[in-house]
């Protein structure tokens, strides 16, 4: 049943999608200057303060990109976010499809940019970007997974979780204990495992067999 799909009912609060230099996700602004240095800074909007990753006002430049002019921004962003090096953001599509649906709010049986449910987001996540036909709902794809421990989760991996009953919601893995999913409180958004929330409703992890 759909209702089983995603099963935590409230209303969706969610922020707008960043551009250009604006401040992102989780108050993370990245600028690339012309000399291809990455400056990543955050601002704390509680005190209007902002902060590099060390911790100096103002913000650092960070050497060492070789060919960063043909990488996209929204990479750094997302390298920034699951604390990875740049130069593991491989899967484009990966990136790209996320980056195109963030905070679309969470709308049970959703599948468009008005609203979508958390089956639907990674049932068409993974098809854009590892060519993978999912079945609709989060039990079918848990069923339709070879189920794995959590200590072997990679990228692409999926996650599932009980926030009614049984398995009724699912997240596509990502690096570093996060995942990447349709939240009903906050939209599509990247998640840690190690949340109190998610992880003590933490059912399992499945694979799937990819595409050549």
């Amino acid at each position: 049943m759909l209702l089983q799909s995603c099963s935590l009912f409230k209303k969706v609060t969610y922020t707008q999608r960043g551009q250009g230099n604006e401040v992102f996700f989780d108050q993370v602004q990245v600028t690339i200057n012309p000399n291809n240095q990455v400056r990543a800074i955050t601002i704390d909007p509680a005190i209007g303060n902002i902060e590099d990753s060390e911790g100096a006002a103002g913000g650092v430049f960070m050497d060492g990109f070789k060919g960063i002019e043909y990488i996209s921004p929204s990479f750094f962003r997302y390298a920034i976010l699951l604390d990875v090096e740049v130069e593991q953001m491989t899967n484009k599509k990966l990136v790209e499809y996320i980056h195109q649906w963030w905070s679309v709010p969470y709308r049970i049986g959703g599948s468009t940019m008005s609203g979508i449910d958390c089956s639907n987001f990674v049932k068409g996540l993974t098809n854009y970007a590892y060519g993978l036909d999912l079945p609709r709902t989060s039990r079918e794809q848990a069923a339709f997974c070879r189920e794995i421990n959590k200590e072997e989760l990679t990228e692409g991996d999926l996650v599932f979780f009980n926030t009614g009953r049984g398995i009724s919601h699912v997240g596509l893995y990502m690096a570093n204990n996060k995942f990447v999913h349709a939240s009903t409180s906050m939209g599509v958004v990247i998640s840690s495992l190690d949340e109190p929330y998610w992880k003590r409703r933490y059912v399992k992890s499945g694979r799937l067999e990819m595409s050549n």
